[in-house]
């Protein structure tokens, strides 16, 4: 099975490189470090504690845990891996040079064997979901400790699984230790194959992220800037969602003439595309970086690292990714600004958090556009059952918290038992 997976990644590779740095308004540079995809990279300083978080949502995840890392190990050289250009430009955004970045090269056997040979990592540290078995396989192969952090394993892998599990459990029989979120995820890890005492339930890293002070300080101005216009977030939205959306806004305009719709699509390169779906929609926009005109109807945000402000800012915060089926995105970061959560009903990626908030009476579910309509304009006219709503989310953040301690202290004693 490795073999005919070697064969096969070889032969997609090209396709795959070209499909991540296609030219992007955004972009900047990033497709000029194509060459690192195939394990071609600039030296890295030392032998470095490695973290791979795949894309955008990975990296936030681990915020906390990088501050943490940089904070107790300030000797030690830090390289952050990412899959995605999006997840490259948060890295940038969040660390700037305090870490060095480096794309993850495609798994091929050469390219992995070349990557390696020039990083000699320490530890790897991989965020969540990535199993990549060539990585894998080499990292077992050196002796190169693994650990997964903040680990899960969706319905969908595990039904990807079930067609290759002898690969994935291959893969997964080189890992160290497993930090997983939830009893569920370390059932589904056991099964592919980590052993149980490779197992631990650490919990969701995302419960303890700090709240970054420039995004409480961009928030002020944001509301500053929106007046007493009542303002709801729709972030992280998907293809097909921004329809389902601009219908909800709508339909609250007839009733609320001064609505603000914060629209924040997950990838800001299908600006062009969702500007087309709002004018369809014959509703006037300007983008965030502009102070709205009285007849502006939808802020466009068209920018990372911009929604967890927008989040801040609103009264009201939609999460996309969940009326359509693509799992849902984080949950928590509107709660941790206790605000009112709503989202769709395909939340597969975000089981464990929206248990949590369900749990609590604390997430409000929509199916539809008439839905979401009825449920922003509920809350805009019982402010105290928001707040309420709003303070049960927050404190499913606070009860949550533990997995960065969990998470910190496996890693130092893994960098313990290689030193001695």
């Amino acid at each position: 099975m490795l073999t005919l997976y070697r064969i096969l990644a070889l032969l997609l590779s090209p396709l795959l490189i070209r499909r991540l740095h296609r030219p992007g308004p955004d972009h900047d540079g990033l497709p000029a470090r194509r060459r690192e995809r195939r394990g071609r990279i600039t030296p890295v300083n030392g032998r470095p504690l490695w973290v791979h978080a795949a894309s955008v949502g990975e990296v936030n995840a681990v915020r906390g845990l990088i501050e943490s890392l940089l904070a107790r190990y300030p000797d030690r050289s830090l390289l952050l891996t990412t899959f995605t250009v999006t997840g490259a430009q948060q890295a940038e955004r969040l660390f700037a040079d305090r870490v060095q970045h480096r794309f993850l090269p495609v798994d091929t056997a050469a390219g992995i064997r070349r990557w390696l040979d020039r990083v000699e990592p320490e530890l790897c540290i991989i965020v969540e979901t990535e199993i990549w078995p060539e990585l894998y396989e080499q990292l077992g192969q050196r002796g190169l400790p693994l650990i997964l952090v903040n680990a899960r394993l969706s319905d969908r892998t595990l039904r990807t699984s079930r067609r290759f599990g002898g690969l994935y459990r291959r893969a997964l029989g080189h890992v160290d230790l497993a930090l997983c979120q939830t009893a569920e995820d370390a059932r589904r890890f056991e099964r592919l194959g980590v052993e149980a005492n490779r197992i631990e339930i650490s919990g969701n890293l995302k419960f303890d992220n700090p709240l970054p002070a420039d995004a409480i300080q961009t928030a002020r101005a944001l509301h500053r800037r929106w007046g007493q216009r009542p303002a709801w977030v729709a972030g992280s939205t998907r293809p097909g969602e921004e329809k389902l959306i601009l219908d909800a806004q709508r339909q609250l305009l007839e009733n609320h003439p001064d609505a603000l719709l914060v629209l924040a699509p997950r990838h800001p390169e299908r600006g062009a595309e969702v500007i087309n779906e709002i004018e369809a929609a014959g509703l006037a926009w300007q983008p965030l970086d502009e102070d709205p005109a009285d007849s502006t109807q939808v802020v466009l945000v068209n920018r990372l690292g911009l929604l967890t402000a927008c989040y801040a800012a609103a009264r009201v915060c939609f999460v996309g990714g969940s009326l359509v089926p693509v799992g849902g995105h984080n949950l928590l970061e509107p709660a941790a600004f206790s605000k009112p959560v709503l989202a769709g009903p395909h939340l597969n990626q975000q089981q464990a958090a929206a248990a949590a908030l369900h749990q609590a009476q604390a997430l409000l579910e929509v199916t539809d556009s008439d839905s979401l309509a009825t449920a922003v304009a509920g809350l805009w006219s019982e402010p105290e059952r928001a707040l309420a709503l709003g303070r049960a989310a927050l404190g499913v953040v606070e009860s949550g918290r533990g997995a960065l301690r969990v998470t910190l202290a496996r890693i130092e004693q893994k960098l313990s038992a290689t030193a001695g």
